[in-house]
């Protein structure tokens, strides 16, 4: 019996799903510990899931479910006066008197909707007060926030197998950059920011893609339609994920040859295009009945230039440098290297979309994109990150492949502590420098 029961345990940990079981678990034990049972960070944090930017996407949802008001009037009352204990945002934008609209896209209140309208609806249901501003809706965000999350890991264990990397790679791969990563601050602490949805939501088209690729079906296509028309009202610039898509052919010639057999499918082309069209149309909607106009450029005075990028801040500054708060993925650059050796393509056209993505993401006007914790938007495409990472730990083989594991683990430990330092305040939300890098290094492990 002892032996049955040793080969169930060991046929369940070669199971994919069984890890990402355990990361959920683990996710939602220290979201009930820290966020809503330990005093010593305040009592306010069960009240604070929906802050910053979050406090735009979510405002859609008592919008239109509880008090019918586009305008977001409630603000002004609900928000401002009878939650005191929240961290009160005023998200509102007014063209003129009348049309106050939200500069925050859709997207991410979509994300939310079926946890929130599960919230709302125990509430009512339990008599208790049901405003949407309640610890219970906070509740539902998180739970929406680590639903996504498995739904990213599933896609990306799926995507992996596209480029035939083996169980125990893909294991540590994705579990080891969700915990040692902002990925894991973001689906746990401040859930309410795009970047976890807009991950679930990127990582299931590019494995939908592949099976459209494979077939050209209606299905399939109608399914890229809809997820594409998603992503961009999640994030419109995260349309840039398309870049990636001849990664998942053997070579550029072969993408063309399928990219021009989408023409000779007109209905297959045409449903994919409409089920885009069709998601996106959300927002114009809201537009039309917020201000009476279908079409704003709702962040008003912010936006790119395109002339003076900021990419070696982006990637390396000690304020929000990609490589200085996420240096595992200092690794998939080395892993591009194996990539290069074994399928040029592959590799030379990741490292040309991701510099593309790169420029336009650092050409932000504020390309530190506010007080956030490390590069938040990069986190939609760990999975491209997390590629290359496999196929290092996949190439390599002895004291290298040793070598690189303890490395990751070394980084998974910084990107925990990190974590753990950013939430206390020793690592600035947006005013970092060597100096004070220097400080928080290791600190409390070494004071």
């Amino acid at each position: 019996m002892f032996i049955q029961l040793t080969n169930g345990i060991l046929r369940n940990l070669q199971k994919l799903n069984f890890w990402i079981l355990i990361s959920f678990l683990v996710s939602l034990g220290f979201v009930i510990q820290f966020k809503f049972l330990d005093d010593s960070v305040g009592h306010n944090q069960k009240y604070n899931t929906v802050v910053s930017d979050g406090k735009g996407y979510y405002a859609y949802l008592p919008a239109i479910f509880i008090y019918n008001d586009l305008n977001f009037g409630f603000n002004q009352t609900v928000e401002k006066h009878d939650h005191p204990e929240t961290w009160y945002t005023d998200y509102r934008y007014k063209l003129d008197k009348k049309r106050i609209f939200t500069k925050y896209y859709v997207g991410t209140a979509i994300a939310y909707s079926p946890f929130f309208l599960v919230a709302h609806g125990w509430s009512l249901l339990m008599g208790w007060q049901a405003d949407g501003y309640t610890a219970v809706y906070h509740g539902s965000v998180l739970i929406a926030a680590l639903f996504y999350m498995v739904i990213t890991m599933i896609f990306i264990g799926r995507i992996l197998d596209f480029f035939s990397i083996n169980h125990w790679i893909k294991v540590l791969c994705i579990v080891g950059t969700y915990f040692g990563t902002n990925w894991f601050y973001y689906a746990t602490w401040e859930a309410s920011l795009s970047h976890i949805y807009s991950a679930g939501a990127i990582s299931a088209f590019l494995y939908y893609n592949i099976l459209f690729m494979k077939t050209n079906s209606r299905r399939w296509g109608l399914v890229v339609g809809v997820l594409l028309g998603f992503i961009v009202l999640l994030r419109p610039l995260n349309v840039l994920v398309i870049l990636f898509l001849p990664l998942f052919h053997k070579n550029f010639s072969i993408f063309l040859v399928w990219f021009k057999s989408l023409f000779a499918k007109p209905l297959v082309l045409g449903l994919s295009f409409i089920a885009f069209l069709a998601t996106i149309s959300i927002q114009f909607i809201i537009y039309k009945i917020q201000i009476d106009q279908w079409y704003i450029y709702a962040y008003l005075n912010e936006g790119f230039n395109f002339l003076r990028p900021h990419l070696i801040d982006f990637l390396f500054s000690f304020r929000k440098g990609f490589f200085v708060y996420t240096p595992i993925f200092l690794l998939s650059l080395v892993g591009l290297f194996y990539w290069f050796k074994s399928t040029f393509f592959h590799a030379f056209w990741w490292l040309l979309s991701m510099i593309i993505l790169t420029y336009v993401l650092s050409s932000w006007h504020m390309w530190w994109y506010g007080g956030t914790f490390g590069t938040r938007v990069l986190i939609e495409y760990y999975i491209i990150w997390i590629i290359p990472l496999a196929i290092l730990f996949q190439k390599t083989k002895g004291n290298a492949k040793t070598t690189f594991i303890i490395i990751f683990f070394f980084f998974i430990f910084n990107g925990v502590l990190q974590q753990y330092q950013y939430r206390k305040g020793i690592i600035h939300y947006e005013d970092m420098n060597w100096q004070k890098y220097k400080d928080a290094l290791l600190y409390p492990i070494i004071p």
